[in-house]
């Protein structure tokens, strides 16, 4: 998105911007947003959350950025000062890791969807925000989502059945069938429990993925693919980057190992998890905490498919499901103000401006879902009140909320 700065439509964003905002927003602290994202969509998810946040404190709005954001910053409310008092009353920013402060509340705005955002706050425990965060989401999961599972699951099967990602497989005689093709193709036993080793970020979860490999070359019970290269250990270790379909590689995969969110375990596919992602603790997987513990998972996984046993329980599935359901609609709050993250980045100044002059803030979801996370600070922003059950169930139940 580089050089968004120098078109029209940026132009007319920063004039509909200004005119929608009005006066920079007053108080005696500040909340800090960074924005040093290359992607407008990502620079104006963390503005607009930050400035929702200023307004429902109230504070002032400082942006670190670079000078190619700093119209923009300074169009949505930003102070002129870049360097903050310390401490501020809130930092919002879309690049939450281990190094980040836990003296303040944090707010971490995620790309895709509509919106979505965690926070954590201070008095909620001294770890930083990679290590708290799924523990916070996990608890939140036990508390209003797993209880009123009944009433969720049909918008979780909705949410499953539009999320297949090109799986097209529809019972499991096909996925048999399927599975025998492809593992003939591949050269290996169909009677041995297949592997899938998912991709991981180079520089993390170095440790247990080398692990993984390790294993690996050394078992001869099993078959095993790779997503990312590795060298060849014995014949059924395979490396199949980019040369199976989704059909293909879901229906050989027995179990899988992943090293972030996986939706594997929503259409029955166990999950080994080596690595984090947000949802980790809400039971859908089998968290790997160290080699140790990875080792006996795969241990565990390949004798119980020795003995025909499955993986993957039936209370996984469902979890698996619902934490779908919450990560793709309960926590991706629509908001007339942003365009869609799969609207890309042409045209996207052009909407958004269209969308600032157009859109008034009265009732706008983004506020009462900013306002329901922060007084009750809640480690997610989420479409719905959680905590007025008999609402829930006529909120998200379609047929129910149309009577």
């Amino acid at each position: 998105m580089r050089g968004v700065g120098h078109s029209a439509d940026f132009d007319r964003l920063l004039s509909a911007a200004r005119s929608y905002w009005g006066d920079t927003p007053g108080g005696d602290g500040c909340v800090v947003a960074e924005a040093y994202d290359d992607d407008i969509r990502v620079v104006t998810r963390t503005l607009l959350v930050a400035r929702a946040v200023c307004d429902l404190i109230p504070a002032r709005l400082v942006v670190l950025t670079g000078p190619e954001w700093r119209r923009l910053a300074e169009a949505f409310g930003a102070a002129g000062d870049v360097q903050p008092e310390l401490p501020p009353l809130a930092l919002v920013t879309s690049r939450a890791d281990r190094s980040v402060t836990r003296e303040i509340p944090v707010v971490h705005v995620h790309g895709t969807g509509s919106l979505k955002a965690y926070t954590l706050f201070p008095d909620q425990g001294p770890c930083s925000f990679f290590d708290e965060l799924p523990a916070r989401v996990g608890a939140f999961f036990e508390r209003h989502v797993w209880p009123h599972r009944k009433t969720i699951r049909p918008g979780a099967e909705r949410v499953a059945w539009r999320a297949k990602s090109g799986y097209q497989l529809r019972t499991d005689t096909e996925r048999r069938q399927l599975r025998y093709y492809g593992c003939s193709r591949l050269g290996i036993d169909a009677d041995r429990p297949t592997i899938a080793v998912f991709g991981h970020t180079p520089g993390q979860d170095t440790e247990l993925y080398d692990a993984t490999a390790e294993f690996a070359a050394s078992d001869e019970s099993a078959n095993w693919l790779f997503l990312d290269p590795v060298a060849n250990g014995h014949s059924r270790m395979k490396c199949v980057t980019g040369a199976l379909s989704t059909n293909m590689l879901w229906s050989v995969t027995d179990v899988g190992v992943t090293f972030r969110d996986s939706d594997l375990p929503a259409f029955g596919i166990p999950v080994i998890q080596a690595g984090w992602s947000e949802g980790s603790a809400c039971g859908a997987t089998y968290l790997a905490r160290s080699p140790a513990d990875h080792r006996g998972l795969l241990e565990e996984a390949i004798g119980r498919h020795a003995k025909g046993e499955s993986f993957l329980g039936p209370e996984q599935r469902e979890r698996a499901r619902l934490w779908l359901w919450l990560r793709r609609c309960g926590s991706d709050v629509p908001t007339q103000l942003l365009p869609h993250w799969e609207h890309g980045t042409e045209d996207y100044a052009r909407a958004l401006a269209v969308n600032l002059r157009y859109v008034e803030r009265d009732g706008d979801p983004l506020y009462r879902a900013v306002a329901r996370m922060w007084d009750r600070r809640e480690p997610v922003l989420t479409r719905f009140d959680f905590h007025d059950p008999a609402a829930l169930a006529t909120t998200i139940t379609p047929e129910r909320s149309i009577r």
